[in-house]
């Protein structure tokens, strides 16, 4: 700079600094945070909002976020009284499932549709789809449409959570994101814990229909503040490329391969015995189809679905992996300790949804108070392992639990996963991001990686943990019969089974009799508890794995001024060439 201000005009040193200023510019420039734009034809420039229409559309994102994981958890408290009101106890696992199996099997697929169609139309359909099935299910008058109805629910419900994050990926600057993904944090949060609370209310004082009413005043609203001030620009397809931009071919067999997979799970040790052909059929069949999508997608597809340039990236990976086996654990644990609540200490419905509010509590903080570290210091990694050694501290307390377990334990014992789930949730997807390659797409589709990866996470843990608790609890129970035979003469395995489909029949069990059984039900409580416990050390793990990259300050992020000025400076260049170019061709 010195030398900058003695240069004299006319000596030739001020062109040559002015140069070497130039250059020094280029440098500072070249070393600013870059994310790739959507590869639509549009910068991320032209996402940013600002001003009260930002706000505004976060509020519906947040609460689009909200309805999601409502529905995920509300119907933990509605399945007996819809299970008895159409006579179907057989089949009242898959009002959670349907809607878990297609929110995990869609996720990818709805990223890849974003860039294609545009994220606001894609949202805005999304909301539309899951609206629908939120009424379909209101209105069912049998547990066939029911089931129907959560499917399409779930395929909204995927489109709606991936999307979520992507546009409020494209409405902020990186340095603003924790903030912002605190709040989505604390939607899913409150959302996923008070299901519950919810749910039981409506059961118990109005009708299990409101759980899936409540859906459409709130989706409703926010469908319209999006439709009419999220303004996003059109992607630059003609509907001739759109529609050759689907990958037709990988998407049946990613969404076929992961459905007949999950049924697998799904079914085994509940309605089919681990080793029965139809079990087996599914894990092999769909092992198959899933191999088949590697290597179409992998070394045959021109419009990858899951880009191997950023699969290839181990600071991408690690984060993704670390959420599908947070989500693995949230879902079981959130399930079982649900089963806790309601079946061993024989709480009703409202109770056991306020018992969960020492878990919800520390989540709302830390994920609010992470976002808050992370905005102040740049720093996620060392916040990262913090929250993975605090999960395998808090999973493993947490099988601790007893059936005569006091208020005190119960509270204390929740603390710890909560505090881990908020911190792990936030840091994950922002490390992604920081790392996601520059080629265009790759940040939409890293955080559709990402989705894709919880949601799967959350449908495998889910089925794994029902899987374990049902294995354990007949096994439990052949033996406490053969035990004690004299004890449980006039009661049959069948008709103990039954009563755990049905838990409120434990009350009907002689005093003696139903101690056992709920000893039983507590030991195959601790067995799902030990899995995730192993599972959290695998989060663990992966966060150790995490990149030690900082979030950009301000003033490092590349901004619009600074890619004109590129792409400025190579226009010039190449003008350059050609007029020199063409000075030589005339000079010859």
């Amino acid at each position: 700079m010195t030398e900058i201000l003695k240069a004299k005009p006319g000596d030739g040193s001020m062109e040559q600094n002015n140069n070497h200023a130039g250059d020094i510019e280029k440098q500072e420039t070249k070393k600013k945070f870059t994310e790739s734009n959507a590869g639509d034809g549009t910068t991320i420039f032209d996402q940013y909002m600002t001003g009260l229409p930002l706000y505004l559309c976060f509020l519906s994102l947040f609460v689009c976020l909200f309805l999601i994981g409502l529905d995920q958890t509300i119907i933990f408290t509605l399945m007996e009284q819809v299970g008895a009101k159409f006579n179907a106890y057989e089949k009242i696992g898959w009002i959670a499932s349907g809607y878990m199996l297609t929110m995990a099997v869609f996720a990818q697929t709805w990223g890849k549709l974003s860039i294609i169609f545009g994220r606001k139309y894609s949202l805005l359909i999304a909301i539309v789809l899951f609206e629908a099935g939120s009424l379909m299910s209101a209105l069912s008058p049998n547990m066939n449409v029911l089931i129907g109805s959560r499917i399409l629910s779930g395929i909204g419900a995927s489109g709606i959570q991936v999307l979520v994050f992507i546009v409020g990926t494209e409405m902020v600057p990186i340095n603003k994101r924790p903030l912002a993904f605190a709040f989505f944090g604390v939607s899913f949060s409150i959302s996923t814990v008070c299901g519950p609370l919810i749910g039981g209310a409506f059961t118990e004082h109005v009708t299990w229909r409101w759980c899936f009413y409540i859906n459409l005043p709130l989706g409703g609203v926010a469908f319209i503040t999006l439709a009419t001030l999220f303004h996003p620009p059109i992607p630059k397809f003609t509907w001739k490329e759109k529609f050759r931009q689907i990958d037709y071919l990988g998407t049946f067999l990613l969404t076929s391969g992961l459905v007949v997979f999950l049924l697998g799970l799904t079914f085994g040790g509940e309605e089919f015995a681990w080793n029965s052909g139809a079990v087996i059929s599914c894990f092999i069949l769909g092992g198959v189809v899933l191999i088949l999508f590697g290597v179409w997608n992998f070394k045959y597809s021109k419009n990858q679905i899951i880009p191997i340039h950023i699969i290839k990236v181990a600071a991408v990976d690690a984060p993704v992996l670390s959420l599908f086996f947070a989500f693995f654990n949230f879902l079981g644990f959130c399930i079982y300790i649900s089963t806790y609540f309601q079946v061993v200490k024989e709480y009703d419905p409202l109770k056991a949804g306020i018992h969960f509010f020492p878990m919800i509590i520390p989540m709302v903080l830390s994920s609010i108070g992470s976002g808050i570290f992370m905005r102040k210091t740049r720093i996620i990694k060392p916040l990262a392992i913090a929250g993975g050694l605090v999960g395998c501290v808090g999973f493993g307390i947490a099988s601790l639990l007893e059936v005569d377990s006091n208020s005190s334990q119960m509270i204390g014992y929740l603390i710890l996963p909560g505090v881990s789930m908020g911190i792990i949730l936030q840091t994950g997807i922002l490390s992604a991001q920081l790392n996601s390659p520059t080629i265009a797409g790759s940040t939409i589709l890293t955080t559709a990686l990402f989705n894709f990866s919880r949601s799967l996470g959350g449908a495998i843990g889910g089925d794994l943990a029902q899987a374990i608790f049902n294995s354990s609890i007949k096994n439990k129970l052949k033996d406490k019969i053969t035990e004690n035979s004299e004890l449980f003469s006039g009661y049959s395995m069948s008709e103990l089974s039954k009563m755990l489909n049905n838990p409120s029949l434990l009350s009907t069990l002689p005093d003696d009799v139903k101690a056992v059984v709920l000893k039983c039900i507590m030991g195959s409580i601790h067995n799902v508890f030990y899995t995730i416990a192993a599972v959290s050390c695998l989060t663990f793990v992966c966060v150790l794995c995490f990149s030690n990259k900082r979030i950009p300050k301000e003033g490092e992020i590349q901004k619009k001024e600074d890619l004109d000025m590129e792409n400025k400076e190579v226009l010039n260049t190449e003008n350059n060439e050609s007029t020199e170019d063409g000075s030589l061709g005339a000079s010859k």
